[in-house]
Formats: C-alpha cells, structure tokens, sequence
C-alpha cells in the first residue's frame, strides 16, 4: 500500500511515519524541507517537495506519487501571519486544496488529523477552521475517517519544553481560571498506531473518532506533574480567562509568535475530555480501533517526562 503523508516531520507525523515504515508500507512524504525530512528518516521514505497553498502544487506530485491512501496531519497552534500561516490557509485551504486532488485522482482513503473540542459552535478559529476542513471532506465523496485527539502526551509535547523553559527563569506560572479546564491526555504512540490502523480496517469508516487516554486531569493537575519530573517547585497563580484572553492580545501585537493566544483561551470553551461535544463522535476512538484500552496516564507521562529529560533537554 503506498501511503501519502503531510506534516510528517512534526510532533505527531514522526510517530505516525516510523510505524508506517515498521508495517511495510511505501511511506510518501509532502513536505516544505524536504532536508528535515531526510534527516529524519533518510532512505527509508520518498520525499517530496510541495506548496499546499496551490493546488498544481498538489496535483502535481500526487499524480507523480499516485498514492491508495493519504495520511493529512498538517495543523499549527498559533498563527504566522507574516509568513501566511494562519489558521484559514493551513487547516482549511491546504485541506480544501489536497482533498479535492485526491478526489480527482481516485484515492481510496483518507485518515485526516483534527481536534478535540471541534464542533459547529466552537467559538475559538483554531476549532472553527478544523471544522470546516472535516465538513469538507466529509462532503468530498472521499472515504475517510478523522481523528480527534486531546492533548497528545510524547517527549517532544511542546508543553514540556515550554515549562521547561518558563521555570528556569521565573518559578510561577500563571494559569487560565487557576487551571481547573480538564484535558484527557493521550499517549502519541497510541494516536500513531490508530492512524495507522485505520488505513486497512473498513470499522472506522466515514466516522469521526475521539482519542483520549484513561484519565482526565486538571491543567494544574497535568502541570504540578511536569514540574515533579523537572524537580522544580513552581508557584500555580490564578488568572481570569478575560483577563488571560486579552493578554494574549496584547501578546499577538507584539510578539509572532506569541507565549500564548488570545485563541488559545478560546479553545477552552469546553473541557477537552471525549464525549463532551454531543455529536455524531464515537468517544472511545483508541479502544474502538486498536481493540485495547489505551496507554495509561501514568505510563505516559513518566515515559513523556523521562525520555525528554534522557534526551538532554533540562
């Protein structure tokens, strides 16, 4: 089976890559930096050079590639604006500008990358624009089957790096409405092995799929368990969300990119555990593709944590 991937040299995309190349599949990268791409995995993948913003781009090296099945993970967090990255060009326009290639071209499957906490009546762009490119594919004729992750637990969380960071330099760190929003984090190995998995298994099929680990905690819960494997004892200061959101603005004026969004406050509109969005999602997307429950918490945050400070990042 020869598989397409986008936005497989990021967090997720390396996990998801090296199983694909574990199982023997023929692993075609779309990339920017084609180098960062060979650095990664040399002669193991084929890569390709594309511009996801023009759709000959595109069209150009799927015809060259003429994939079965496509692997889109391509997201930001935070917008570039001067480097034109903003959430409407890359979540939807690039979506917009592959999946109407792939359609063209007969591919038979496509395993797309969203989010938990998408839905129609998500007030954050981040949420809105993921949304759009799900309907769009959805009404593509394609077949599919879109994932949506909570925070995603691994060495290279940027989360960790971020406290990291912060905590070297200042022992406080100032959380939205005192760090009472739920994540149900999931491990990165799990949310590799289920996009791999639905590239042969009809089950998940033209269904929207929620990831999530076994255990849901607390911002400040998650962040007094980072600051534990760092050794550092760190003050947790309560912020109102509106006074966080505006000082996210403030940010966004002045630094690109900035510490933190006046969006990413908006992604907190509900908590980020599955089954709180009420649609048509199957809550429990890890147990129902990979048949098992999934890594749990404890395991992966001492994996994460461990590994990240092996690795020579404190």
């Amino acid at each position: 089976m020869k598989v397409f991937v986008t936005g497989g040299t990021g967090f997720v995309g390396r996990y998801v890559v090296r199983k694909l190349i574990e199982e023997g599949y023929q692993v075609h990268l779309g990339v920017r930096n084609p180098k960062k791409a060979k650095d990664l995995f040399g002669d193991k993948v084929e890569v390709h050079k594309v511009e996801f913003s023009s759709k000959d781009s595109v069209r150009e090296v799927l015809k060259e590639v003429d994939p079965t099945h496509i692997i889109h993970l391509i997201g930001i967090l935070y917008e570039e604006r001067s480097k034109g990255m903003t959430f409407e060009t890359v979540h939807y326009m690039f979506s917009v500008n592959l999946y109407d290639v792939a359609k063209a071209l007969g591919v038979k499957k496509v395993i797309h990358m969203s989010a938990l906490g998408t839905h129609d009546g998500a007030p954050s762009r981040y949420h809105q624009t993921k949304r759009r490119a799900e309907k769009h594919l959805i009404e593509s004729g394609l077949n599919y089957v879109i994932l949506r992750p909570s925070l995603i637990l691994g060495p290279e969380q940027r989360l960790f790096s971020d406290m990291d960071r912060i905590t070297r330099w200042t022992r406080s760190v100032a959380l939205p409405g005192g760090g009472s929003y739920r994540f149900q984090p999931v491990d990165v190995r799990d949310v590799a092995e289920t996009f791999v998995r639905c590239l042969r298994r009809r089950k998940p099929d033209r269904k929207i799929l929620e990831l999530c680990g076994t255990k849901a905690v607390t911002f400040r819960e998650l962040l007094r368990d980072i600051f534990r494997y760092l050794n550092r004892s760190v003050l947790i200061i309560p912020m109102p969300k509106g006074f966080m959101y505006y000082l996210g603005k403030l940010a966004e004026v002045f630094m690109e990119p900035p510490p933190f969004s006046s969006d990413q406050i908006l992604m907190m509109w509900r908590e980020n555990v599955c089954g709180q969005m009420g649609d048509e999602a199957i809550p429990d997307g890890v147990k129902y593709v990979l048949e098992r429950d999934p890594i749990p918490y404890e395991e992966s945050i001492r994996w994460s944590l461990e590994t990240y400070l092996s690795a020579g990042s404190s």
